[in-house]
């Protein structure tokens, strides 16, 4: 545009402010009352400028009546004078309030993101993930969190969406460049020390309500009684992370941390990967295959195909399990029946895991069941946790949750604990009257009960 170049943009809002109407109004004045109208009325078609400009023009002064026309509810418009000048004019510069010089802009954060919408197109093959605008918009949010210097991701993930009953949850799956705060070593009552970055708490989760504008919250590292207790539970999320967890037994925690306890759950069962894909470092970490290719949807049609990316979770609330050590000196305790638990660790097969109602714990996905199709999608269901899935297509793989957060097993409700006694012994029945009480001390006479005194 000509007429907004560089050193031209004071000369040309001048233009603008000329009167150029019978009426004494101007370009300026007329973009002004075009920008209230569409913010008053806020039409579906809000870019067709010369209609929306011609309806403000008959609107405006008197109306065929002859008397004047009054908006309810007029937009103030010195917020439209200062969004045109915003449009047109140059931005406005953030100065220090101490040395009044410009601010720079905070640097953008560098990270590693999955392709959301490539992965979204895979899901749609098999009939799972989310609609197009939805998915589009989860891809805006996952840029905003990890561009944002003050979260500070190095990679980042779409885990999934849980719904709730006055708000849905979008969680994020992250890993941060610096550690997060420990949470104590040994945080339990019964002494039971928390994994960190490790197991449950590898890696870190945000969430958020709202997409296009809503903040982010980092959920708190999970606590071995914390899952341990959510495995008693059966109950639907609220939406709102600060409430209370009403159920029995009395979950140690609010929504947040009974959500992050949930995700640890699912995320140790359904997050899944081809076998092959990783293998474990001399460290133990799980690292990716360079050079990997998914043998074809064919090969990937049986769940002995694929394999868990983390060990198993086990009734301790931990994937590794712990045991005290003895004191200097004394006998060694043998241990109980959580310590001594033993789980498929990582990248176990799907076959080998428990049946869910007498059948499969995993179902099969492919994008068709015609063999001459080419470049075909193949995947698994977890039907132990309805709303998981993972898919597969040449080099390309990623999982995903949607769902209530509920697991598919029945519901046992913990009976409640046993009344305690009224008194430490027993209770004697006897119908003997108790023993009289004695009088008290015959004190001696006060002055003035004998003869009179001289």
């Amino acid at each position: 545009m000509p007429g907004l170049q560089e050193g031209r943009v004071e000369e040309s809002l001048a233009f603008l402010q000329k009167t150029s109407s019978k009426n004494g109004q101007s370009v300026f004045d007329h973009f002004v009352d075009v920008v209230q109208q569409i913010l008053e009325e806020r039409p579906n078609q809000a870019v067709d400028l010369l209609e929306t400009s011609y309806l403000v023009k008959r609107s405006k002064g008197r109306s065929d009546s002859g008397y004047e026309i009054e908006p309810a509810q007029p937009f103030p418009v010195e917020d439209a004078k200062q969004g045109l000048k915003n449009l047109l004019g140059k931005p406005e510069v953030k100065l220090d309030a101490e040395t009044g010089e410009p601010l720079e802009d905070a640097a953008v954060n560098e990270y590693e993101c999955e392709d959301i919408m490539g992965n979204a197109a895979l899901f749609s093959l098999v009939g799972a993930g989310l609609g197009e605008s939805e998915v589009y918009r989860i891809a805006l949010a996952a840029r905003r969190l990890g561009e944002d210097a003050q979260h500070g991701v190095a990679s980042l993930r779409f885990f999934g969406k849980f719904f709730g009953r006055a708000a849905d949850y979008f969680v994020f799956e992250a890993t941060l460049r610096e550690p997060p705060a420990t949470i104590g070593e040994a945080a339990e009552k019964d002494g039971i020390p928390v994994e960190q970055g490790t197991g449950p708490n590898a890696a870190s989760y945000f969430v958020c309500t709202e997409l296009a504008s809503g903040p982010f919250t980092r959920l708190p590292d999970v606590r071995p009684g914390q899952i341990k207790v959510a495995r008693r539970l059966k109950r639907f999320l609220t939406g709102c992370l600060d409430s209370e967890v009403s159920a029995y037994p009395v979950f140690p925690g609010k929504e947040a941390e009974y959500l992050r306890a949930q995700i640890a759950r699912i995320a140790a069962t359904t997050l899944v990967c081809p076998a092959g894909a990783f293998q474990a470092s001399e460290e133990g970490a799980l690292e990716k295959v360079e050079g990997f290719a998914a043998p074809p949807a064919s090969e990937l049609a049986s769940i002995e195909s694929w394999a868990h990316r983390s060990a198993h979770l086990k009734k301790q609330g931990r994937t590794v399990v712990w045991r005290k050590e003895p004191e200097e000196g004394a006998e060694e305790i043998p241990p109980t029946p959580e310590e001594a638990e033993e789980g498929p660790g990582a990248l176990a097969t799907l076959d080998k895991d428990a049946s869910v109602e007498g059948g499969p714990a995993w179902g099969i996905l492919r994008s068709s069941i015609n063999p001459a199709v080419k470049h075909q999608v193949a995947g698994v269901r977890s039907n132990l946790w309805p709303g998981a899935y993972a898919v597969a297509r040449g080099g390309v793989f990623a999982s995903l949750y949607i769902g209530w957060g509920v697991k598919h097993a029945p519901f046992v409700p913990m009976p409640p604990p046993v009344p305690a006694e009224e008194y430490a012994q027993e209770l004697l029945e006897s119908v003997e009257l108790p023993p009289k009480p004695q009088p008290p001390p015959v004190e001696e006479a006060e002055a003035g009960d004998g003869e009179d005194a001289e």
